[in-house]
């Protein structure tokens, strides 16, 4: 049995594994919450026997990692097994000459994807911030985008600006509004939707034809319906990522 965390940059996604499929998922805000509480409260009554392994995919700092360390240290004397980024992975070439300036998550959700589906691909992750990744049919990493996600555009327009003082939510639209709260909220979404469209198509153009859609990330079943495209959802890729890279290491 193995225990996997991807650590994000707002949230921790979790899984209990056995015979190589997921028995247990979960996942937990760590931004604004303890995590060490989290760990105890929401992990640990999960876990009936010490896990063979704790496997760690994270892109939110060193401070996370020592923490889990530690909690995984005192219940079962494990040292962490943490993905990192490489040149390759089977036939998946990054395209990165510095791998380092690559988020593994990013690079594990491709990992993932080229392990299922070996076509043309689309990678569209909404998370903190929008990542997209175009691999072709023989495994390439072709580069990608990278832009604020959702809510950290909200936040940005209302922290540096003057006069907006308003609640955002997540009332997911792409419809013109009629007060500012509204704007801010479509105007972000909008910019998502619109991002993600020209991508594809500017990707397709290359092809000649559509490439296979696949989305992850927590605000993907929101804006995915919005767009021009057929997506497949796939909320658990970096998790699924995370699990392949192990088992190859191994």
């Amino acid at each position: 049995m193995k225990l996997l965390f991807d650590i994000g940059n707002t949230s921790i996604n979790w899984a209990v594994e056995e015979n190589n499929g997921f028995i247990k998922t979960g996942s937990f805000n760590h931004y604004d919450c303890d995590t060490s509480d989290q760990l105890k409260n929401i992990i640990t009554p999960e876990i009936t026997s010490k896990p063979d392994a704790v496997l760690i995919s994270n892109v939110a700092g060193m401070d996370l990692i020592k923490l889990v360390q530690g909690w995984a240290d005192k219940l079962w004397q494990l040292k962490l097994w943490e993905a990192r980024v490489s040149h390759e992975f089977g036939d998946l070439k990054n395209s990165y000459k510095d791998v380092s300036q690559m988020g593994v998550d990013r690079w594990l959700a491709m990992v993932a994807v080229r392990d299922k589906y070996k076509a043309n691909i689309c990678l569209v992750d909404c998370g903190t911030a929008l990542t997209i990744d175009f691999i072709d049919h023989s495994g390439n990493h072709l580069g990608g985008y990278i832009v604020p996600g959702y809510k950290l555009m909200q936040k940005s327009l209302i922290e540096n600006t003057t006069g907006i003082n308003v609640n955002v939510e997540n009332n997911i639209s792409i419809k013109q509004a009629d007060n500012t709260q509204a704007a801010i909220n479509n105007g972000a979404c909008l910019v998502l939707v619109a991002v993600i469209n020209q991508a594809i198509k500017m990707y397709s153009d290359q092809l000649d034809c559509e490439p296979k859609c696949i989305i992850t990330g927590g605000m993907a079943e929101l804006i995915h319906p919005l767009t021009e495209f057929t997506f497949i959802y796939e909320p658990l890729l970096v998790l699924n990522g995370l699990s392949i890279a192990h088992r190859a290491y191994k």
